[in-house]
């Protein structure tokens, strides 16, 4: 996926009322919030534990839902759901890699802007 198709402002602007400095904020907020998450998301999996990886998606899915687009919302959800639920763990930690490289994509646009 091109990184351009995982970001949209659609929310955000809408949350905003166009305020530009709040976007910022933001937009400062997530990037700060998504590098210690992925860490801790790296080291949960690497350790197989589920349930954290299952808390931590749950608590990256707001932020994601508010900068990223459709694709990556259903990923950090079935991430979510699956860890919780102890299921498709076969394919998990792939997953969780797949987000990771989306989420670092995202990040760098961002810092980019």
């Amino acid at each position: 996926m091109t990184t351009a198709s995982l970001i949209t402002f659609d929310y955000l602007n809408e949350i905003s009322g166009g305020d530009t400095e709040f976007q910022k904020e933001i937009i400062q907020t997530f990037l700060e919030e998504m590098t210690n998450e992925i860490s801790r998301l790296q080291q949960a999996t690497a350790e197989q534990d589920w349930s954290l990886v299952g808390s931590l998606a749950h608590k990256i899915k707001a932020p994601i839902s508010m900068l990223c687009t459709d694709p990556l919302k259903i990923r950090v959800l079935f991430i979510e759901k699956s860890a919780k639920a102890g299921e498709s763990l076969q394919i998990l930690p792939e997953e969780i890699r797949l987000l990771i490289a989306d989420l670092q994509m995202v990040m760098s646009e961002l810092k980019a802007m």
